[in-house]
């Protein structure tokens, strides 16, 4: 926007531009909601049973004008019945500047599942019998709670009761920044029969944004979503100043210099020292490339190709608190670290005497949570010159939220060395849904080491 007076009127020239973000990864990011064994009550305090539910997203991360699919499945062992099973995806914006602040919540997207035969009530039998045997609980009954979970897992996997929510293409991007706030969320909410009775409900984290065909990459975006990105105009650049070519240097005469004060004549001068090449310290020591050049780790090959004098440029000291800062303050994790490992210096330096509370450390640092499980993929073949072991796995599920650490096993295992010896340690960090959840996992992992 230009504002300028003018001798009658004002005026003002304004133009939009539209700023999009970088395309996602083609690299989907699944979650399986662990099923949740949810109470239902009567006017808040009967106790009439229970609703296990569980649930997977195909993709956490989806473009604008794509779809999100969503796997449903349930098991009622209540009094109530099941109405119905909606999934709704919601959009937050919040933003404070100046003491001022607001908030904005919509609805972008929301369908509602098939009923099917584990949504029915039980009788008052075999509701007795099933309170009954869980105050004594005997093998019997535990082996009945694994199967419900094995059954829901399957019923998930096998997309019996699927939905797809599209996401419109006038919908925000996710965005966390220091004054605005973007979010997006699922929420799977259970409706049940009857009055005052509780209606369980689960909610998944999403991450909307620019699809990844944009990219160049083949996705699912719409034509006219892919056309909305083709149509940002193209903004040419405006000097700042008139040009103004060189002209013959003309010599003028300089003014004559005061003399200096009085009490200048007691003070010690030195000799004038000119430096024909500088060079920072970051992280103690002397570096000469920054990130992003592409000069070679020789201090010598920053000259200028007609050979004058050495550029003045930094290079960040191979550590890991320097990775991490790098991690945090770059717009994509993942390329960072790829082109670190690609790097002799920080290979020697940082990722062969990694340990696993350092490797969890770097993890921790990608703020973008959806991004975790590749970073860490990516990271798992370099540390300690591939000897991934067991100890890093487990690392790495205790650094990252609850939902991320069936997708981060699912990635990390082919790297693991010691799978076949200390794969039961790694089970032992798993509750019993992640362990249902990885046994594929496992065996494809335990037959590429065997």
């Amino acid at each position: 926007e230009l504002k300028g007076s003018g001798r009658i009127f004002n005026y003002k020239v304004e133009r939009v531009i539209d700023v999009v973000s970088a395309p996602l990864p083609p690299q989907p990011v699944p979650h399986l909601i662990p099923p949740v064994k949810q109470k239902v009550n009567f006017f808040g305090c009967f106790d009439v049973g229970t609703i296990t539910m569980g649930a997977r997203v195909e993709n956490t991360r989806v473009g604008k004008g794509e779809t999100a699919s969503i796997d449903f499945a349930c098991k009622n062992q209540s009094r109530r019945g099941i109405d119905r099973v909606e999934a709704t995806i919601t959009e937050e914006v919040e933003w404070s500047a100046g003491g001022q602040s607001n908030r904005m919540k919509r609805k972008l997207a929301s369908r509602t599942f098939r009923p099917d035969e584990r949504w029915v009530k039980l009788s008052k039998e075999e509701m007795r019998s099933l309170k009954s045997s869980s105050k004594c609980p005997t093998s019997t009954f535990r082996n009945e709670e694994q199967s419900i979970l094995e059954e829901i897992h399957r019923a998930i996997h096998e997309g019996e009761n699927r939905v797809a929510l599209d996401i419109a293409s006038s919908s925000y991007q996710s965005y966390l920044g220091a004054l605005i706030k973007v979010n997006h969320h699922l929420k799977i909410k259970v409706f049940t029969s009857g009055l005052c009775t509780h209606n369980p409900k689960v909610r998944v984290p999403l991450y909307i944004g620019t699809p990844s065909s944009v990219g160049g990459y083949q996705g699912t975006a719409s034509t006219t979503e892919q056309s909305q990105y083709d149509n940002i105009p193209t903004v040419e650049a405006i000097p700042s100043a008139p040009y103004i070519p060189n002209a013959p240097y003309i010599a003028t005469a300089m003014p004559e210099p005061s003399a200096p004060p009085a009490e200048w004549a007691s003070a010690v001068t030195a000799t004038p020292v000119i430096m024909t090449q500088s060079a920072a310290v970051v992280g103690g020591g002397k570096i000469y490339q920054a990130e992003g050049d592409n000069a070679h780790d020789n201090p010598n090959d920053n000259e200028e190709a007609d050979g004058g004098s050495p550029l003045a440029v930094a290079e960040v000291v191979p550590s890991i608190p320097n990775l991490i800062q790098e991690i945090q303050l770059s717009v994509s994790p993942l390329s960072t670290v790829n082109r670190r490992l690609t790097q002799q210096t920080w290979k020697r330096a940082v990722f062969d005497p990694m340990t696993p509370n350092q490797y969890a450390s770097v993890i921790r640092a990608v703020t973008i949570e959806f991004d975790q499980p590749d970073l860490a993929a990516a990271l798992a073949p370099a540390v300690r010159g591939g000897n991934f072991t067991h100890e890093y796995v487990i690392a790495a599920i205790r650094a990252v939220s609850e939902w991320l650490r069936t997708p981060m096993i699912g990635k990390l295992l082919p790297s693991c060395t010691d799978l076949e010896e200390h794969s039961g340690k790694i089970l032992s960090q798993l509750s019993d849904w992640e362990r249902v959840c990885t046994q594929q996992n496992f065996r494809d992992a335990l037959q590429r080491w065997s």
